[in-house]
């Protein structure tokens, strides 16, 4: 049986020009000409893929999209936008409507099939709940002051630990106000945090949790944050802690990317953290906020090795003294991330991180060494037989410091 879209548009021309592309590749084509239309024609006969422009006169695209993802029976149904602008505020749109993608108009056939293909694989790889139990490690991502760069190092960490040791790694999106990890990943918010809110927390178990996952070709799962802040509310520190309990014998890895707060859900998410990579920048004010941060730790009773310092140079140019900065906080600074850039820019302003665009870069190897570092110590001690891609790398870097010291 074929392979069935919905193409929602009020124009002739955009129904008759996709209409005919799909239909040369064999899909079935259902058309609607408007989104009260083709919430009918859905209900009546679910597609495998809608292709939605944005143009309709009582329902815009973005609008019948955020409908299909808050309804459950068609949160997952893969989402294609079409529309006349190629702008970033419609690209923002869409993604924050739910869209899987975005496509401008006028667009070739070939680009249109690739991405449905694209699409229908992963609708149809939805992977099963993990049989084999492991016993994760949980990196949490920190900083009182914004702009530190928690979710460029979070959503770097988990694609670094997903190639190096060749199995998926979790990435936990805790800023549930503005949460940017999906982003980071160019991955679209078909589902999020919100899918889970709607519950009460004892009632969320890994089937649930495993279909609110957001995929990446890498090998990271994604919880994303919610499309909009008004949806934070539902999600309590309850609902962190079950998703946690259930992701950790699931993935070896799990980072959670922090907001710059400790509220209740924050607190939680760092309780249940190995270690905590505090990060902070060389000026006044984030080394204030470390030293914030540092002294509710200490409350919290934190063992100091728990956390590491990592001081990020987020800008060109002098600043604090490295020294200067140990003495005030009193606690030796771990980690170094030197500045890249135009290469941190590009790589946020586009969802593709360094370690996997460009992992052979200086800033790309140097944050795939900085995972391994942090990687459990029976991985390390115990590397599987084949390597992965990103383990030869990491030996080979490793090797190669031997052979000059």
């Amino acid at each position: 049986m074929p392979t069935r879209i919905l193409v929602v548009g009020d124009t002739d021309l955009i129904l008759k020009m996709v209409g005919a592309i799909l239909l040369k590749d064999g899909y079935e084509v259902v058309i609607a000409r408007n989104g009260h239309e083709a919430l009918e024609v859905i209900k009546a006969t679910p597609p495998a893929l809608a292709i939605l422009d944005v143009m309709m006169p009582d329902m815009d695209g973005y609008t019948l999209c955020e409908h299909l993802r808050k309804t459950p029976s068609t949160a997952k149904i893969p989402i294609i936008i079409l529309t006349a602008l190629s702008d970033v505020d419609n690209k923002i749109k869409a993604f924050d409507s739910g869209a899987d993608d975005f496509l401008a108009k006028p667009f070739e056939p070939q680009e249109l099939r690739a991405r449905i293909k694209v699409l229908l694989r992963r609708a149809s790889e939805q992977e099963p709940v993990q049989a084999n139990l492991v016993l994760g490690k949980v990196i949490a991502v920190f900083s009182l002051r914004g702009g530190m760069g928690v979710s460029m190092l979070a959503s770097n960490l988990a694609a670094s630990f997903s190639q190096i040791w060749g199995t998926p790694a979790a990435l936990v999106d805790l800023a549930f106000l503005n949460g940017q990890s999906a982003l980071m990943l160019d991955l679209p918010l078909r589902t999020t945090w919100t899918d889970l809110g709607r519950s009460p927390a004892n009632e969320m178990d890994m089937e649930l949790l495993n279909s609110v996952l957001l995929r990446h070709d890498a090998g990271v799962h994604v919880l994303a944050s919610p499309r909009r802040p008004e949806e934070a509310g539902a999600i309590t520190a309850e609902h962190v802690q079950r998703a946690i309990e259930l992701l950790r014998p699931h993935y070896h890895y799990i980072v959670l990317d922090l907001p710059h707060d400790f509220l209740e859900t924050t607190l939680t998410g760092l309780d249940a953290a190995d270690h905590i990579l505090l990060m902070l920048s060389p000026e006044t004010a984030s080394v204030r906020c470390a030293a914030n941060a540092m002294g509710a730790f200490e409350q919290l009773k934190y063992p100091p090795d728990r956390t590491t310092l990592v001081l990020n140079w987020t800008f060109e140019g002098k600043g604090l003294p490295r020294a200067g900065i140990e003495s005030v906080l009193k606690k030796e600074i771990g980690v170094v991330i030197p500045n890249a850039g135009d290469m941190v820019v590009s790589s946020i302003m586009y969802g593709k991180p360094p370690t996997l665009q460009f992992p052979l870069t200086p800033l790309g190897a140097f944050l795939e060494d900085l995972a391994y570092r942090y990687s459990k110590e029976d991985h390390k001690q115990n590397p599987p037989e084949s390597a992965a891609e990103g383990l030869k790398r990491v030996k080979m870097r490793a090797q190669a410091r031997q052979k000059k010291s």
